[in-house]
């Protein structure tokens, strides 16, 4: 069966666990299981599997449009005085059921939210530059296993940048490593480069993007430093490098 979540909700390999991945609102997710007050499955944005609270899921909606700005507001009236009841990030996914000029009406569990037209685009309306993506988040906070403009780790990072360019992305840098692609030869935007545990985006510019516990922050940074950096820790030095070839989004 499948659902969607209906808050921004951690996704757990089991209910005592500590948070490994975030399923954002509007995410599609195959229920196995129900149990406890929980749904075991898998985030079919990614095939992460875990499970999440039961509470945090609507019936399946098709979605229509995505939250194409870093972080926003779904209100419980088309008002800006009104209350905002659940924050939205980047990439989640909404179901419109009526727009006016400024504002669009989608679905949520009991009802509906209303979220400013300028802050969501039509389903196939994409970013194009993952970097440009990703810059729109520098400086916001490192938070293990987050997926959201309040926090979120180098993976996550990388996910939220080509997932908003329509593109289909890993959930962790392990399983990044292994998407297709190729070998890069020289360096332009985009490209991904890991290291035990890490990955960040070139920008083509001499400087990488990445969330990372040193700055405990989204930072942009000349590469030679970072590198240097890294090498001198338990991390290591650079593993591999990835020119992901696009998988479209499902």
């Amino acid at each position: 069966m499948q659902v969607s979540a209906t808050a921004n909700v951690w996704l757990r390999a089991a209910p005592d666990a500590p948070p490994d991945r975030q399923v954002l609102v509007g995410d599609p997710f195959e229920v196995d299981e129900t149990r406890d007050g929980w749904v075991f499955g898998r985030a079919l944005k990614d095939g992460y599997a875990g499970c999440i609270l039961e509470a945090a899921v609507m019936p399946v909606i098709t979605p229509t449009h995505w939250v194409s700005v870093r972080s926003t507001w779904g209100y419980a009236a088309p008002d800006i005085k009104s209350a905002p009841v659940i924050d939205l990030h980047m990439s989640a996914r909404l179901e419109v059921v009526s727009e006016t000029e400024t504002w669009l009406e989608a679905k949520q569990a009991g009802g509906s939210i209303f979220v400013p037209k300028s802050q969501a685009k039509p389903w196939d309306d994409r970013a194009i530059n993952p970097v440009a993506v990703a810059r729109q988040f520098l400086g916001v906070p490192y938070v293990w296993a987050g997926n959201t403009g309040f926090g979120l780790d180098c993976s996550g990072l990388v996910q939220v940048a080509y997932q908003a360019c329509g593109w289909a992305c890993a959930a962790d840098s392990q399983d990044q490593k292994d998407m297709a692609g190729k070998v890069p030869e020289t360096v332009v935007s985009g490209d991904l480069i890991f290291w035990k545990d890490h990955v960040a985006l070139e920008t083509g510019d001499g400087t990488l993007i990445h969330a990372n516990a040193h700055h405990m922050a989204v930072t942009e940074e000349p590469r030679h430093v970072v590198m240097s950096r890294i090498a001198a820790t338990e991390t290591g030095p650079v593993t591999a490098r990835l020119r992901p070839v696009r998988q479209d989004l499902g």
